[in-house]
Protein backbone atom coordinates (compact mmCIF):
# COMPACT_ATOMS: atom_id res chain seq x y z
CA UNK A 1 0.00 0.00 0.00
CA UNK A 2 1.30 3.07 -0.60
CA UNK A 3 2.48 5.67 2.42
CA UNK A 4 1.13 8.99 2.01
CA UNK A 5 3.82 11.34 3.36
CA UNK A 6 2.56 14.10 5.96
CA UNK A 7 2.10 17.85 4.24
CA UNK A 8 2.92 20.34 7.05
CA UNK A 9 2.58 23.63 5.62
CA UNK A 10 4.35 26.84 5.33
CA UNK A 11 1.79 29.75 5.22
CA UNK A 12 2.25 33.61 4.22
CA UNK A 13 3.87 35.62 1.85
CA UNK A 14 6.46 32.05 0.30
CA UNK A 15 7.09 34.00 -3.20
CA UNK A 16 10.31 35.62 -1.34
CA UNK A 17 11.52 32.91 -0.28
CA UNK A 18 10.74 30.06 -2.01
CA UNK A 19 14.55 29.23 -3.15
CA UNK A 20 15.20 29.14 0.54
CA UNK A 21 12.38 26.53 1.38
CA UNK A 22 13.76 24.73 -1.88
CA UNK A 23 16.95 24.66 -0.07
CA UNK A 24 15.18 22.86 2.66
CA UNK A 25 13.24 20.18 0.80
CA UNK A 26 10.11 22.25 0.90
CA UNK A 27 7.70 21.08 -1.56
CA UNK A 28 4.93 22.99 -3.76
CA UNK A 29 1.30 21.39 -3.58
CA UNK A 30 -0.51 22.60 -6.75
CA UNK A 31 -3.78 21.75 -4.91
CA UNK A 32 -3.58 24.12 -2.27
CA UNK A 33 -1.32 26.27 -3.38
CA UNK A 34 0.96 26.08 -1.01
CA UNK A 35 4.52 25.07 0.24
CA UNK A 36 5.19 22.39 3.04
CA UNK A 37 7.30 20.31 4.10
CA UNK A 38 6.60 16.05 5.35
CA UNK A 39 8.94 16.78 8.55
CA UNK A 40 7.37 19.13 10.73
CA UNK A 41 10.73 20.03 12.62
CA UNK A 42 12.07 20.92 8.89
CA UNK A 43 8.79 23.08 8.38
CA UNK A 44 9.20 24.84 12.17
CA UNK A 45 12.27 26.48 10.14
CA UNK A 46 10.84 27.39 6.88
CA UNK A 47 8.08 29.13 8.66
CA UNK A 48 11.10 31.16 10.20
CA UNK A 49 12.12 31.95 6.79
CA UNK A 50 9.11 33.70 5.86
CA UNK A 51 8.88 37.71 6.08
CA UNK A 52 5.72 38.58 8.64
CA UNK A 53 3.02 40.41 6.66
CA UNK A 54 -0.87 39.59 5.75
CA UNK A 55 -2.08 36.13 5.08
CA UNK A 56 -2.61 35.10 1.53
CA UNK A 57 -5.93 32.85 1.29
CA UNK A 58 -5.97 31.76 -2.14
CA UNK A 59 -9.47 31.79 -4.30
CA UNK A 60 -7.92 30.30 -7.53
CA UNK A 61 -8.61 30.48 -11.17
CA UNK A 62 -11.83 32.52 -12.24
CA UNK A 63 -13.18 33.26 -15.04
CA UNK A 64 -12.48 36.46 -17.41
CA UNK A 65 -15.59 37.65 -17.21
CA UNK A 66 -15.61 38.03 -13.14
CA UNK A 67 -12.69 39.76 -12.75
CA UNK A 68 -14.50 43.28 -12.37
CA UNK A 69 -16.57 41.31 -9.16
CA UNK A 70 -13.27 39.88 -7.86
CA UNK A 71 -11.35 43.40 -7.73
CA UNK A 72 -14.60 44.90 -6.16
CA UNK A 73 -14.24 42.18 -3.79
CA UNK A 74 -10.45 43.07 -2.71
CA UNK A 75 -8.60 40.58 -4.62
CA UNK A 76 -5.42 40.76 -5.82
CA UNK A 77 -3.83 38.40 -8.76
CA UNK A 78 -0.86 37.06 -8.40
CA UNK A 79 1.18 36.72 -11.16
CA UNK A 80 3.75 34.17 -10.49
CA UNK A 81 1.45 31.64 -9.29
CA UNK A 82 -1.65 32.87 -11.96
CA UNK A 83 -4.81 32.75 -9.12
CA UNK A 84 -6.60 35.42 -6.92
CA UNK A 85 -6.08 35.56 -3.09
CA UNK A 86 -7.49 37.64 -1.06
CA UNK A 87 -5.82 38.38 2.70
CA UNK A 88 -9.51 38.07 4.54
CA UNK A 89 -10.45 34.86 4.83
CA UNK A 90 -14.02 35.20 4.99
CA UNK A 91 -13.77 37.13 1.51
CA UNK A 92 -11.61 34.45 0.57
CA UNK A 93 -14.48 32.03 0.68
CA UNK A 94 -17.08 34.58 -0.98
CA UNK A 95 -15.03 34.87 -4.26
CA UNK A 96 -14.73 31.15 -3.97
CA UNK A 97 -18.61 30.66 -4.10
CA UNK A 98 -18.55 33.60 -6.57
CA UNK A 99 -16.67 31.49 -8.76
CA UNK A 100 -18.66 28.88 -8.20
CA UNK A 101 -22.06 30.36 -9.01
CA UNK A 102 -20.58 31.45 -11.89
CA UNK A 103 -20.16 28.25 -13.90
CA UNK A 104 -19.08 27.59 -16.69
CA UNK A 105 -22.50 27.03 -17.98
CA UNK A 106 -22.78 24.63 -20.71
CA UNK A 107 -24.79 24.95 -23.54
CA UNK A 108 -26.62 21.91 -25.76
CA UNK A 109 -28.14 21.46 -29.34
CA UNK A 110 -26.74 21.46 -32.82
CA UNK A 111 -24.80 25.05 -32.35
CA UNK A 112 -22.71 25.18 -35.82
CA UNK A 113 -24.51 27.19 -37.69
CA UNK A 114 -24.45 30.26 -34.76
CA UNK A 115 -20.90 29.64 -33.83
CA UNK A 116 -20.14 33.15 -35.32
CA UNK A 117 -23.34 34.51 -32.82
CA UNK A 118 -22.24 32.75 -29.84
CA UNK A 119 -18.61 34.20 -30.34
CA UNK A 120 -20.13 37.33 -30.23
CA UNK A 121 -22.14 36.35 -26.85
CA UNK A 122 -18.31 35.80 -25.15
CA UNK A 123 -19.10 32.36 -25.58
CA UNK A 124 -15.89 30.09 -25.37
CA UNK A 125 -15.35 25.94 -27.01
CA UNK A 126 -15.02 23.10 -24.83
CA UNK A 127 -12.59 21.00 -26.98
CA UNK A 128 -12.58 18.37 -24.12
CA UNK A 129 -16.76 18.10 -23.79
CA UNK A 130 -17.03 19.66 -27.51
CA UNK A 131 -19.54 22.15 -26.37
CA UNK A 132 -19.82 25.63 -26.03
CA UNK A 133 -20.22 27.18 -22.27
CA UNK A 134 -20.04 30.70 -20.61
CA UNK A 135 -19.27 31.50 -17.46
CA UNK A 136 -22.25 34.09 -16.84
CA UNK A 137 -25.36 32.12 -16.47
CA UNK A 138 -27.79 34.90 -17.78
CA UNK A 139 -25.83 35.14 -20.95
CA UNK A 140 -26.03 31.65 -21.19
CA UNK A 141 -29.62 31.90 -21.35
CA UNK A 142 -29.76 34.28 -24.26
CA UNK A 143 -26.93 32.03 -25.90
CA UNK A 144 -29.14 28.94 -25.25
CA UNK A 145 -32.07 31.00 -26.78
CA UNK A 146 -29.57 31.45 -30.17
CA UNK A 147 -28.94 27.59 -30.76
CA UNK A 148 -32.52 27.01 -30.54
CA UNK A 149 -34.01 29.00 -32.64
CA UNK A 150 -31.67 28.38 -34.61
CA UNK A 151 -29.60 30.00 -37.87
CA UNK A 152 -31.48 32.98 -39.09
CA UNK A 153 -32.50 31.74 -42.45
CA UNK A 154 -32.40 34.02 -45.66
CA UNK A 155 -34.96 33.31 -48.04
CA UNK A 156 -34.63 33.30 -51.68
CA UNK A 157 -38.06 34.78 -53.30
CA UNK A 158 -39.51 33.86 -56.33
CA UNK A 159 -39.69 30.98 -58.67
CA UNK A 160 -36.39 29.15 -58.43
CA UNK A 161 -37.43 26.11 -60.37
CA UNK A 162 -35.17 26.85 -63.44
CA UNK A 163 -32.07 27.34 -61.08
CA UNK A 164 -32.64 24.76 -58.53
CA UNK A 165 -29.33 22.87 -59.72
CA UNK A 166 -27.82 26.47 -59.33
CA UNK A 167 -28.93 26.86 -56.09
CA UNK A 168 -27.74 23.67 -55.00
CA UNK A 169 -24.09 24.35 -56.00
CA UNK A 170 -24.40 27.46 -54.46
CA UNK A 171 -25.10 25.83 -50.98
CA UNK A 172 -29.06 27.05 -50.67
CA UNK A 173 -31.44 24.63 -49.10
CA UNK A 174 -35.01 24.29 -49.41
CA UNK A 175 -37.52 24.67 -46.93
CA UNK A 176 -40.27 22.38 -47.10
CA UNK A 177 -42.74 24.25 -45.16
CA UNK A 178 -42.37 27.57 -46.46
CA UNK A 179 -41.67 26.16 -50.07
CA UNK A 180 -38.63 28.07 -50.57
CA UNK A 181 -34.91 28.08 -50.98
CA UNK A 182 -33.11 29.91 -48.22
CA UNK A 183 -29.26 30.13 -47.02
CA UNK A 184 -27.93 30.82 -43.75
CA UNK A 185 -25.08 33.68 -44.97
CA UNK A 186 -26.58 36.48 -45.85
CA UNK A 187 -24.39 37.39 -48.88
CA UNK A 188 -25.18 34.25 -50.48
CA UNK A 189 -28.47 34.76 -50.37
CA UNK A 190 -28.33 37.99 -52.08
CA UNK A 191 -25.99 36.33 -55.28
CA UNK A 192 -29.06 33.72 -55.31
CA UNK A 193 -31.40 35.62 -55.07
CA UNK A 194 -29.95 37.80 -57.84
CA UNK A 195 -29.39 35.08 -59.95
CA UNK A 196 -33.17 33.53 -59.70
CA UNK A 197 -34.29 37.05 -60.47
CA UNK A 198 -32.41 37.62 -63.34
CA UNK A 199 -33.41 34.14 -64.76
CA UNK A 200 -36.78 34.78 -63.94
CA UNK A 201 -37.48 38.13 -65.34
CA UNK A 202 -36.29 37.11 -68.66
CA UNK A 203 -39.11 37.27 -71.33
CA UNK A 204 -38.23 36.30 -74.59
CA UNK A 205 -39.26 37.77 -77.81
CA UNK A 206 -39.05 34.86 -80.54
CA UNK A 207 -38.21 35.08 -84.24
CA UNK A 208 -36.98 38.51 -84.79
CA UNK A 209 -36.18 39.82 -88.28
CA UNK A 210 -32.28 40.91 -88.47
CA UNK A 211 -33.50 44.51 -89.55
CA UNK A 212 -34.82 44.86 -86.16
CA UNK A 213 -31.86 43.78 -84.34
CA UNK A 214 -30.90 47.45 -83.71
CA UNK A 215 -34.41 48.14 -82.81
CA UNK A 216 -34.41 45.50 -80.48
CA UNK A 217 -31.12 46.78 -78.78
CA UNK A 218 -32.11 50.78 -78.71
CA UNK A 219 -35.32 48.94 -76.54
CA UNK A 220 -32.86 47.57 -74.27
CA UNK A 221 -33.17 44.34 -75.22
CA UNK A 222 -30.85 41.47 -75.11
CA UNK A 223 -29.42 38.52 -76.77
CA UNK A 224 -29.39 35.24 -75.19
CA UNK A 225 -27.06 32.98 -76.77
CA UNK A 226 -28.09 30.11 -75.07
CA UNK A 227 -31.88 30.38 -76.04
CA UNK A 228 -31.18 32.15 -79.43
CA UNK A 229 -33.45 34.59 -78.81
CA UNK A 230 -33.77 38.37 -77.65
CA UNK A 231 -35.27 39.14 -74.61
CA UNK A 232 -35.89 42.18 -72.01
CA UNK A 233 -36.67 41.91 -68.26
CA UNK A 234 -39.67 44.47 -68.97
CA UNK A 235 -42.67 42.66 -69.72
CA UNK A 236 -44.06 46.09 -71.51
CA UNK A 237 -41.33 46.29 -72.88
CA UNK A 238 -41.25 42.89 -74.58
CA UNK A 239 -45.35 43.55 -75.83
CA UNK A 240 -43.91 46.20 -77.60
CA UNK A 241 -41.28 44.17 -79.18
CA UNK A 242 -43.30 41.56 -80.05
CA UNK A 243 -45.88 44.01 -81.61
CA UNK A 244 -42.70 45.24 -83.61
CA UNK A 245 -41.93 41.31 -84.68
CA UNK A 246 -45.51 41.47 -85.69
CA UNK A 247 -45.75 43.74 -88.28
CA UNK A 248 -42.43 43.20 -89.97
CA UNK A 249 -43.90 39.58 -90.49
CA UNK A 250 -47.16 40.98 -91.65
CA UNK A 251 -44.99 43.21 -94.01
CA UNK A 252 -42.86 40.46 -95.16
CA UNK A 253 -46.14 38.49 -95.88
CA UNK A 254 -47.51 41.61 -98.40
CA UNK A 255 -44.21 41.45 -100.26
CA UNK A 256 -43.78 37.81 -100.53
CA UNK A 257 -40.49 37.81 -99.28
CA UNK A 258 -38.83 35.17 -97.34
CA UNK A 259 -35.89 37.00 -95.47
CA UNK A 260 -34.77 34.94 -92.85
CA UNK A 261 -35.12 35.42 -88.88
CA UNK A 262 -31.94 36.66 -88.48
CA UNK A 263 -28.63 37.50 -90.66
CA UNK A 264 -26.12 34.44 -89.79
CA UNK A 265 -23.56 37.11 -89.43
CA UNK A 266 -25.15 39.12 -86.84
CA UNK A 267 -25.90 36.23 -85.19
CA UNK A 268 -22.42 35.15 -84.99
CA UNK A 269 -21.65 38.83 -83.41
CA UNK A 270 -24.22 38.55 -81.33
CA UNK A 271 -23.15 35.11 -79.65
CA UNK A 272 -19.72 36.80 -79.17
CA UNK A 273 -21.46 39.63 -76.99
CA UNK A 274 -20.37 42.19 -80.10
Amino acid sequence: MEKHEKMHFITGNTFAVKDELKELGCKWDPESSQWYHPNSELAERAQKLVPAGPERHIIGQAPYELREQLKQLGAKWDQQTGQWYHNDKETALQARQLIADAGPHYLTGDAIGVKEQLKALGCQWDPDKKQWFHADSEVAIQAQAVIDKGPEKHFIQGNCFAVAEQLKKMDCRWDPEIKAWYHFDKEMAEKAQDLATRTAQKHYIPEVPYELNERMRDMGCRWDADARSWYHTDPAVEQEARRLVQEAREKTQQHGLGQPRIDPVQEAELDRGL
